[in-house]
């Protein structure tokens, strides 16, 4: 089995939309293909174990196959750093991951290996993305953010440290290139990268649609109240909007598909989102996409009601607004296996804007 590790310059560059795709391509080529995330850090209960959210993806959503622990084989709990440089246990991350790749070995031609963050993350426990790729002897794949510059200088960072630890880079993909910028900075990238030794594998353009949240994304993530709406939880939120003005003031920011956050006392700007919610169908406002309504208030049973009737969906929180808003906004939804949308988009934005077929090669899954 020949494992491809999956690594990035930063977290949110996009190893999971790369590891997607990848993982499809070398299904269509005919590969017998599985999914292991050696060390991760963000995980779920899964079959009564702490699983990474990524392993859980492939299983649910591509069907990856073999032991649930082998796609997870080591999660790295709260206080685990701390207790590790007290007590420094190698086998404690290397043995698991050996015993999942010996369960899967024997039955797949390729492992796509999606690593955590940039090159030396994990260095702390012995575990760096370097050091891990190393120890799987794997070729790697370095993920970047668009840019010029920061992207090819983060890029020849990252290598370096693949480079110590001898683990052979097989290329980079620049991800999340804006498209009015696309041919300059693809052309750019991939002529920079040149002169450094570096193969540029492909440039994908950004899709803004990978980046929208969903309501459950939300209420996941913050542990939220669900006050109504709970079958419109996967509505796809687009923008979000601090409804504290006068509300003939606030409606004027309303877009469709936005998340009104709004303090749940102030009846006049919940009242008129819901108004202009409704007029959509003439044409008149914007379909708002839910409401998260803030200060650990809830409106008037009367209110309530109306915002049931409407079919919104709507969480409360104990968070004052300026608190609320500045999570919304910088909240990050990683893919899941309720978004089968952006599933779909990954696989045609790997499909149609990275050399598959020379990393095909250069494993030698494929003939020269």
């Amino acid at each position: 089995m020949k494992p491809i590790y999956i690594a990035a310059t930063e977290q949110h560059a996009g190893k999971t939309t790369v590891s997607l795709g990848l993982f499809r391509a070398a299904q269509r080529r005919g590969f017998r293909t599985c999914f292991i995330k050696p060390v991760g850090q963000r995980y779920l209960m899964e079959e009564g174990r702490q699983i990474d959210e990524d392993a859980v993806l492939f299983r649910r959503s591509l069907s990856a196959d073999g032991p649930i622990k082998s796609l997870s084989p080591v999660t790295i709990p709260r206080g685990f750093t701390r207790e590790y440089i007290n007590e420094p246990n190698p086998e404690a991350i290397y043995g698991p991951i050996d015993e999942a790749i010996a369960e899967l070995a024997d039955e797949h031609d390729v492992a796509i290996v999606e690593g955590t963050g940039h090159a030396g993350v994990g260095a702390v426990i012995d575990a760096s993305n370097a050091q891990v790729a190393a120890h799987l002897g794997a070729k790697c794949i370095i993920v970047a953010g668009g840019g010029i510059g920061r992207c090819i200088d983060a890029i020849r960072l990252n290598e370096a440290l693949f480079e110590q630890c001898d683990v052979p880079v097989i290329g980079a993909v620049i991800n999340k290139v804006y498209e009015e910028k696309y041919d300059k900075v693809s052309q750019a990238v991939c002529k920079g990268l040149d002169r450094l030794g570096i193969k540029c594998l492909g440039a994908i353009p950004y899709r803004r649609e990978l980046t929208f949240p969903t309501m459950r994304h939300f209420k996941e993530e913050f542990g939220l109240e669900t006050l109504c709406g709970e079958a419109h939880m996967n509505n796809h939120i687009h923008d979000s909007i601090v409804a504290a003005m006068e509300p003939q003031n606030m409606v004027d920011y309303l877009s469709d598909d936005c998340l009104v956050v709004v303090p749940g006392d102030r009846a006049d700007n919940i009242l008129a989102s819901i108004n202009a919610h409704l007029m959509k169908g003439r044409g008149e406002a914007s379909a708002i996409g839910g409401m998260l309504l803030t200060g650990g208030f809830v409106p008037h049973r009367s209110i309530v009601k109306m915002l049931c009737a409407v079919e919104v969906p709507v969480l409360l929180t104990g968070d004052d607004t300026a608190t609320a808003a500045f999570r919304v906004r910088g909240f990050v939804p990683k893919i899941t296996p309720r978004d089968a949308d952006k599933i779909g988009l990954a696989e045609e934005l790997i499909q149609s804007h990275v050399q598959t077929e020379h990393i095909f090669r250069v494993m030698g899954l494929l003939d020269s």
